[in-house]
């Protein structure tokens, strides 16, 4: 079974417009659903900045409790998520007091902004984390647009960090080509306050896609 098919009008990469009252629904993910999520990721991953890698395969949590939702509307896949909870306080999340939820997928189609998308996907997240036993919630982002979300909120930040790429110091180069190891580059993150010293010692790659970005972490307690 296989996603519905695009509408007649629809660009072969996004979807109509949605109409100002669009009704958004979320329901578990479905195996059924593993080809039009894909697209979705893909669509969404083009306009955002949240990722460091395409994708090719539809993550799987083997051994851990997850949660995976969908946000739908007029049966297609507008949104997603994906959350991955501790076995142990700490083993995931960056908080260890006690066990928790690290988001690893929250998106929504670029169309479908102002339509409630992740608001209706964080509250189904919130009541499905707490039927596991599960209280808190990691979301964190190097996308600005969605910082800014995560912030109307009012989620508590917990945590910043850069990640970035830099071109290997010529001592590790000639370490590893001894092996016969190229590097490309080395892909580092630091703590905000060692930034400027890190891009004063290193040569950092600048060029999109390998650019700096801030990471910022927030919580949501329930």
């Amino acid at each position: 079974m296989t996603g519905p098919e695009p509408l007649p009008h629809a660009s072969p990469l996004f979807y109509p417009a949605p109409p100002p009252n669009a009704v958004i629904e979320v329901r578990p993910y479905e195996d059924s659903d593993e080809a039009e999520w894909m697209r979705v990721h893909a669509i969404v991953m083009s306009t955002s900045h949240a990722w460091n890698y395409a994708i090719q395969e539809r993550p799987q949590y083997e051994g851990y409790e997850s949660t995976r939702l969908v946000a739908t509307h007029e049966g297609r896949i507008v949104g997603l998520t994906d959350v991955q909870y501790d076995r142990e306080p700490g083993e995931i999340c960056f908080v260890k007091d006690s066990r928790g939820g690290y988001v690893l997928e929250f998106a929504r189609m670029p169309e479908y902004g102002g339509c409630g998308v992740g608001d209706k996907l964080i509250e189904a997240t919130i009541a499905d984390a707490k039927a596991k036993g599960i209280h808190r919630l990691e979301y964190w982002t190097q996308e600005r647009r969605a910082q800014k979300f995560y912030i109307r909120r009012g989620m508590e930040e917990i945590g910043r960090h850069y990640r970035f790429r830099m071109k290997p110091p010529k001592e590790i180069e000639d370490y590893l080509i001894q092996d016969l190891v190229g590097v490309e580059y080395i892909y580092g993150v630091c703590v905000p306050e060692e930034w400027p010293l890190v891009k004063e010692k290193f040569d950092i790659r600048e060029d999109h896609p390998l650019e700096p970005h801030v990471c910022v972490g927030y919580e949501v307690r329930f």
